[in-house]
């Protein structure tokens, strides 16, 4: 029975772990506090129906059931949670009633100061929307603050004219005393010269320093704007090996950014490590520096980054391993004898890695090798992929990887692959078609990889057939959800259990959104960005598309939040998470994922008519 007694800031610091109610500020959460009632219930007795709306109840201590006006049973709430506003079960909003299966101490909220809350505060009341997309979204939103690109720039840009001379350049350079300098032509950049450039191309060449600066600048720099955030930034330099970055407030420079600025404001920072890497000459090296990747791990994730930066992050700390390896190997066995791209697949070609991945490569020839054009990419291959595993990116157990002579082979031999597996599915090569559609070239000449997947992505796209076998597939890959929505868990091989969040979660995801991408002809394999292109080309609506970029963000943040707690306690990470380490919000929120998952799942199969 309701009484007003109760601890206003006890109440308060208690909301304050409540989710949505954590959004609120101490101010927010002290007038929330005092528009509750405490009540208790013993266990058996009926708390409300949830029509007509009987306000909002949070579970202080103590277990709600949930159940239809005939009795069965809907869902459970426990310590943190809430209910008697709208719910949704399996699918639809329904009227359900309260009874309480353990002993509850409750906080109440009457009905018009829920409105009133709901009314006041936007993300609270996208929260409480009955629409289940709507409240995962919510949920997703993770805060965190991320130092923008203007937060590193220390001074005014030093600028210069096109035709000012190299001569002049270089004493202005040393009169300002900065290493780079930004190019102007008819005041709008054009270019960037730093120290290197006068090295390399105006001393090393015995260059007339009476030429206009024009001859010898970098032309049309990549750059990022003033509100950028420093991840951003980063990815750029990391992807291109850029060191110096003008900064822009629409066409206006505002200074520049350099790889040195990013790593004195972040100790351990991917860039650091990705140009240590480039500095090795040995795998032994590699494999020292390769001992700093968890706390790498640790801090991109508990410092908040968003989840795709984290994945695309650690995956170019791989794509850096690798392309040194294979550097490290052709220094010593000498150029290659014809042109080759090395391609990768899988999570590493997604850019979607995290504590805990293995090896998914190949190489593509420009020909048939010959003699020993054989024996050189053969090894290579081993060179490259033994270091990897020894790097810690252990060998694939499927053996899809350029020590397998089967993926080693010429454009035209792969063409031949796609098509064979295109023109007659199984469900072997429906297999083989989820793991080599998601490609990725690394290193080497990376325009027979664009002929190829050209050529397997447009044959896909005129397959229905094919697609329909895909589909097929999908569904193999169910959510961890059983009877009355109750999770499912499975053995990861050792005496615990937990949600295989890789494979009942993730894998679903990524294939659907696989298929999509094939029915435009979208060549991108990250898979967020496949959502984004399959909107634009209409394969998905936009509802959808936030749904299932919302339940992959989800999915993914508790996956390697999980790992990330596994790394930091020298254990080996893994995909499975035992539901005992899940707070009640995040198993609610997780659920709402799956059930999402499935609804996408359902209307895949409705499209392919796979039962």
């Amino acid at each position: 029975m309701p009484t007003n007694y109760h601890d206003i800031s006890f109440i308060a610091e208690f909301l304050h772990t409540v989710h949505p109610f954590n959004s609120l500020d101490s101010e927010g959460l002290h007038k929330l506090a005092r528009t509750l009632e405490v009540a208790y219930y013993a266990q058996g007795k009926t708390i409300f129906s949830s029509k007509p709306a009987p306000g909002l109840a949070i579970i202080r201590k103590g277990a709600v059931r949930l159940v239809d006006e005939s009795h069965k049973f809907l869902d459970k709430r426990s310590e943190g949670e809430l209910f008697g506003h709208d719910i949704y079960f399996h699918g639809e909003t329904k009227d359900y009633i309260a009874e309480a299966e353990e002993d509850c101490l409750l906080w109440l909220m009457g009905v018009e100061d829920f409105k009133k809350l709901r009314a006041e505060n936007k993300l609270i009341g996208e929260y409480f929307s009955s629409h289940l997309k709507t409240r995962l979204s919510a949920a997703t939103e993770i805060k965190h603050s991320i130092t923008q690109v203007r937060d590193l720039l220390k001074r005014e840009p030093v600028s210069v004219d096109s035709n000012m001379s190299i001569l002049e350049v270089a004493r202005l350079m040393s009169a300002e005393r900065v290493s780079s300098v930004l190019v102007l032509c008819d005041g709008n950049l054009c270019g960037i010269v730093t120290d290197k450039d006068l090295r390399h191309r105006v001393i090393a060449q015995a260059l007339d320093t009476g030429l206009a600066i024009a001859e010898v600048m970098t032309k049309d720099p990549k750059s990022v704007p003033a509100d950028a955030d420093v991840d951003e930034a980063l990815l750029l330099m990391m992807r291109q090996n850029y060191h110096h970055l003008p900064v822009m407030d629409g066409p206006r420079p505002l200074g520049l950014v350099t790889a040195g600025d990013i790593l004195r404001a972040q100790s351990e920072h991917p860039l650091r490590i990705v140009r240590d890497i480039y500095k090795q000459n040995s795998i032994e090296e590699l494999i020292e520096l390769s001992h700093r990747l968890p706390l790498l791990f640790e801090r991109l994730v508990n410092l908040g980054r968003d989840i795709e930066q984290i994945g695309r992050m650690v995956t170019l700390v791989t794509d850096a391993f690798t392309i040194r390896l294979i550097q490290i190997a052709e220094q010593q066995l000498g150029p290659p004898p014809l042109p080759f791209a090395w391609i990768v697949f899988g999570s590493q070609a997604r850019e979607a890695q995290t504590a805990r991945t293995d090896q998914d490569n190949g190489i593509v020839l420009e020909r048939d090798a010959v003699g020993d054009e054989v024996t050189y990419f053969e090894k290579l291959s081993k060179y490259v992929c033994d270091g990897l595993d020894k790097l810690g990116y252990v060998y694939c157990p499927g053996e899809i990887m350029a020590l397998n002579v089967k993926w080693r082979v010429s454009l035209d031999k792969w063409k031949r692959h796609f098509d064979g597996w295109i023109d007659q599915p199984t469900p072997k090569s429906v297999m083989y078609s989820s793991i080599f559609f998601d490609i990725r070239c690394v290193y080497g000449e990376c325009a027979l990889v664009d002929e190829l997947q050209s050529h397997a992505i447009t044959r896909a796209k005129d397959n229905r057939i094919f697609r329909r076998f895909m589909a097929a597939n999908v569904l193999n890959h169910k959510p961890p959800l059983g009877f009355f929505r109750r999770f499912v868990q499975e053995s990861d091989g050792s005496h615990s259990e937990g949600l295989n969040l890789k494979h009942r979660g993730i894998v679903p995801i990524t294939a659907l959104v696989r298929i999509r991408a094939l029915e435009c002809g979208i060549k991108e394999a990250n898979t967020y960005r496949r959502i984004k292109l399959a909107t634009a080309c209409g394969a998905m609506n936009e509802d959808d598309a936030s749904s299932l970029r919302d339940a992959l963000r989800l999915i993914n943040r508790i996956r390697i939040n999980h790992q990330s707690t596994q790394v930091m306690a020298g254990e080996t990470p893994t995909n499975f998470v035992p539901i005992e380490d899940l707070s009640p919000l995040l198993r609610r929120n997780l659920k709402a994922a799956f059930m999402l998952v499935e609804e996408a799942q359902n209307a895949l199969a409705l499209r392919y008519q796979v039962l």
